[in-house]
C-alpha cells in the first residue's frame, strides 16, 4: 500500500512539473506554477494544557506572473495561491469553536488538528544563477477562507470513539503576514517561510507563530 501511494506521489508531481513547465514555455517565462510542502514548528508561547506534534504538514500552490529586470534572468514575480496550515493537537482538542475565546481542553484523543486555510498573494524576488539555480526572497499576505478542526478520540469519557468536526472558528485572524525564501535547483527547491502575527486574534487563542520548513517544486 506505501509503495502504491509513493509510486502515485511521485507521478502526480512529474505530472505536475511537466504541466508547469508546459505553461512557462507557452508563456515565455511569464508565468510559473508551483506547489510547496511543509511542516510548520510554532516559535509562539507555550500554551498552558497543549502541545503541538512535532510535524505538523500542510502544503500550497500559487501562480505567479514574473517580470523581468531590465535585461537580466532575475524577475520580479506578483500571484496568487492557496496555503493550508495544519497544527495537530497532543491530548487536547477544541471543544468550543464558536466561543469569543476559545480553549483546548484536555482528553484521550488518537487524532485532534485545527486547519487555516488562506488565499494568498505574493511578492516574490528571482535571482537566478548559472541558469540552473535560483535563489528567491518574498513576502505574502494571506487572507483566511476557512478554519476547520477535528478531533477523533474519548473526548467525552464516556468510553465511546467519538469523531467530530467543525467548519469555523471565529476568534481565527482574518489576515495574517509573512516572509519566505526558496534555494532551488532546475525545479526542486527548499522552502522556509515565518509568519508575523498570530494564526488566532490576539486574546482570544494561543499564540501561534508558525516557522515553515519544506520544498517545492516549479517549472526552471
Amino acid at each position: 500500500m506505501r509503495k502504491s501511494f509513493l509510486l502515485l506521489l511521485v507521478m502526480m508531481l512529474m505530472s505536475f512539473v511537466a504541466k508547469a513547465q508546459l505553461i512557462k514555455d507557452r508563456t515565455n517565462g511569464l508565468i510559473t506554477l508551483g506547489f510547496d510542502v511543509y511542516t510548520d514548528i510554532n516559535t509562539g508561547s507555550k500554551y498552558e494544557n497543549f502541545d503541538l506534534r512535532a510535524i505538523n504538514q500542510g502544503f500550497g500552490t500559487y501562480l505567479t506572473y514574473n517580470l523581468p529586470m531590465g535585461e537580466s534572468k532575475h524577475t520580479v514575480s506578483l500571484g496568487v495561491g492557496y496555503s493550508c496550515h495544519n497544527y495537530y493537537m497532543k491530548n487536547a482538542w477544541l471543544a468550543e469553536p464558536y466561543a469569543h475565546t476559545i480553549t483546548f481542553v484536555e482528553a484521550e484523543t488518537k487524532k485532534s488538528k485545527v486547519s487555516f486555510n488562506y488565499m494568498d498573494i505574493p511578492l516574490e524576488l528571482n535571482f537566478r544563477i548559472a541558469d540552473k539555480f535560483k535563489i528567491s526572497f518574498g513576502a505574502k499576505v494571506s487572507f483566511m477562507m476557512i478554519v476547520n478542526s477535528k478531533a477523533v478520540g474519548y473526548m467525552y469519557g464516556d468510553g465511546h470513539k467519538w469523531e467530530i468536526k467543525y467548519r469555523d472558528v471565529n476568534a481565527a485572524q482574518s489576515i495574517v503576514y509573512s516572509a519566505f525564501a526558496r534555494v532551488g535547483y532546475r525545479c526542486v527547491n527548499l522552502f522556509v517561510g515565518y509568519q508575523f502575527n498570530n494564526s488566532f486574534k490576539e486574546g482570544r487563542g494561543p499564540e501561534i507563530l508558525p516557522f515553515s520548513i519544506g520544498i517545492g517544486i516549479r517549472a526552471y
